[in-house]
């Protein structure tokens, strides 16, 4: 099994590759809308043809379709991160060999692995700075599109709407529902906090007395 120090340093890599992979991801809905614009400009298509179908497109290109895309960055990212919060319980809990079991403690992803690592590791997890926080505010934004779509309800989501409203790149948008839009900065902000939660961890790992790579 891989001892914390490691399953940490791979989580790093990991969000180094997410993070290439939405810089390209949103670099080719611009693209897609530039070529779409240009398309649309040809001087031998009828006007009319035009109209009917391909100038509703372009708010697909520019809005629509990215926000599809966001949304399931923001699922991902989310996901992945309670995943390494539960390999790293796991390893701490063999490499400093803790009797206790994970199932008992109350709550359920990043809380409980949290309750876990604080109260029963030498691991200090660093979460009482912003990172930490932007990655829970994270977690209650993607369970808004997870069980509700990205459709907010103004009872049901009092905590998700006082982030939204906080957040400069969140916004709802009120139509026949209320649903929520996010600007791709949000994401690129909350890669780069779990990177800097991870750097502080990695540097907390780097005290715990069996921090050598193990290879089995």
């Amino acid at each position: 099994m891989q001892v914390p120090y490691q399953v940490v340093a791979y989580f790093s890599v990991e969000l180094d590759s997410y993070k290439l992979f939405i810089e390209m991801s949103e670099r080719n809905w611009i693209e897609e809308s530039e070529r779409y614009t240009s398309s649309i400009l040809e001087d031998d298509e009828p006007t009319l043809h035009r109209a009917n179908y391909r100038s509703d497109l372009a708010s697909k290109l520019n809005d629509e379709f990215p926000q599809y895309q966001r949304k399931s960055y923001l699922i991902m990212l989310v996901s992945i991160f309670e995943d390494f919060m539960n390999q790293l319980y796991r390893s701490v809990e063999a490499d400093l060999d803790i009797k206790a079991s994970f199932t008992d403690f109350a709550g359920s992803g990043i809380e409980r692995a949290k309750q876990y690592l604080s109260k029963l590791s030498s691991l200090y997890l660093p979460v009482s700075g912003k990172e930490w926080k932007q990655i829970k505010d994270a977690q209650a934004i993607r369970n808004v599109i997870a069980h509700a779509a990205g459709h907010i309800d103004r009872k049901a989501h009092v905590k998700q709407l006082k982030i939204i409203d906080s957040n400069d790149n969140l916004k709802a948008e009120y139509y026949a529902r209320t649903h929520l839009n996010i600007d791709s900065e949000y994401v690129f902000n909350l890669v780069t906090a779990m990177k800097g939660f991870t750097d502080k961890l990695l540097a907390e790992c780097e005290k715990l007395p069996n921090k050598k790579i193990n290879n089995d």
